[in-house]
């Protein structure tokens, strides 16, 4: 039995923290709040006072370091993924959705076989499709001239890789977006809604197709639509009021302002609000001003990098993020004065129940994935452990 003790740290908790060690045995957690003398067998890793939290998982990332999950395909070496994970590892991520967003035919199902090949990397938790069913009115940074409406030959395809596909975001009000979703849910791809322009009656059917999360609340979604001598609810409204509908935000400091997070948790509670990060290409490099591309590299994805966040140049958009994980506890914990308990949960209890995954991780209990992430008190990752196994060390443990 491979044991390996956590020992002189402050276990974050859904109901606080306190000081304590934690005991991992052959890759699960065996016992969150350990009180004895450490077992002869076991490894030990001294904490050293920092907090021990559940691995983030991040529901939403496009890229990092420079690389963009769609390069995948294109990669001689094939080591796209591993070289974004490890970015986004560095700042506490144990598992990832790798995410796509609106592109051709070819490069959808070119994004799929990758995702095919990856399935049992180290972090994988199915991809997500960030379109291409996106509202015209709503696409934000999205390329225009991807957006389409689902056809039959196009959800056989996906149907096709529903084993490896964990999300898709989409317009509920496009035509045939029902037909898509019914028979993707029916495999078990959870379908959320986002850059669209449906009124909150339109989401309420969406429910009933088979919807129940929301892309990125407050970004690229509507809100108070008057039509006439009449204002109707939009998706924001109907997301904060509807149980039925788990929430994405984003978490970087910049898309979502304190205020709306606020009003976001009084609404739902942290068990229906996840954090992601949306990180685009740019995340994670040492530059934080300049030009990268949101998807592709292709004259028509340039975006502009300023004040910390990727813009469309015209600045008329923000163009995804440049934070990852323990950027985004620093901004909520540090700068919005969340607590952290609460931002934990945010980063990976919903997050593995958005997934369906929250029997077996995103919670220190035993008998859960020993997925551990270790921060400093400034927020900063010093040590993450996947599967009980220590595999990143930050420079106070080297």
């Amino acid at each position: 039995m491979k044991r390996l003790l956590i020992e002189n740290g402050r276990i974050v908790r859904t109901d606080g923290i306190s000081s304590g060690s934690l005991l991992i045995e052959d890759g699960r957690i065996a016992d969150a709040d350990y009180r004895g003398e450490p077992p002869e067998d076991a490894e030990r890793f001294d904490a050293r006072g920092g907090y021990v939290l559940p691995g983030f998982i991040e529901l939403h990332a496009h890229g990092g370091g420079g690389y963009d999950f769609v390069d995948e395909a294109e990669s001689e070496s094939g080591d796209v993924f591993d070289h974004i994970f490890g970015v986004h590892l560095s700042h506490g991520v144990t598992k990832l959705c790798p995410t796509l967003t609106a592109s051709t035919s070819e490069k959808t199902l070119s994004f799929l076989e990758s995702c095919e090949r990856l399935k049992h990397r180290r972090g994988f938790a199915g991809c997500h499709l960030e379109g291409p069913f996106l509202s015209p009115l709503m696409c934000g940074a999205q390329n225009l001239s991807n957006l389409r409406i689902p056809d039959e030959r196009t959800i056989d395809r996906l149907c096709g890789y529903a084993g490896i596909i964990a999300r898709i975001t989409a317009a509920p009000e496009l035509e045939a977006v029902d037909k898509l979703c019914r028979r993707m849910t029916s495999l078990g791809v959870r379908m959320s809604a986002g850059h669209s322009a449906a009124d909150a009656e339109t989401l309420r059917r969406a429910a009933d197709m088979g919807f129940d999360q929301i892309t990125h609340l407050f970004c690229s979604c509507s809100q108070r639509i008057k039509r006439g001598g009449h204002v109707y609810g939009g998706i924001v409204e109907e997301a904060l009021i509807n149980d039925h509908f788990s929430v994405e935000l984003i978490g970087d400091g910049h898309h979502v302002s304190r205020e709306n997070i606020l009003l976001t948790l009084k609404c739902k509670g942290a068990g229906r609000v996840s954090l992601v990060s949306d990180a685009m290409r740019a995340a994670g490099c040492e530059s934080d001003s300049g030009e990268s591309y949101l998807g592709e590299i292709l004259p028509e994805n340039r975006v502009i990098l300023e004040d910390g966040v990727a813009k469309l140049p015209d600045r008329s958009s923000f163009a995804g993020s440049l934070a990852s994980g323990d950027m985004m506890v620093s901004a909520l914990c540090g700068d919005y004065g969340l607590p952290l308990p609460v931002v934990s949960r945010m980063m990976s209890e919903t997050p593995a129940k958005m997934l369906g995954s929250a029997a077996s991780c995103g919670r220190l209990l035993p008998g859960f994935d020993a997925d551990i992430t270790i921060l400093d008190e400034k927020y900063k990752t010093t040590a993450v452990i996947s599967s009980g196994t220590l595999i990143y060390k930050g420079e106070a443990h080297e």
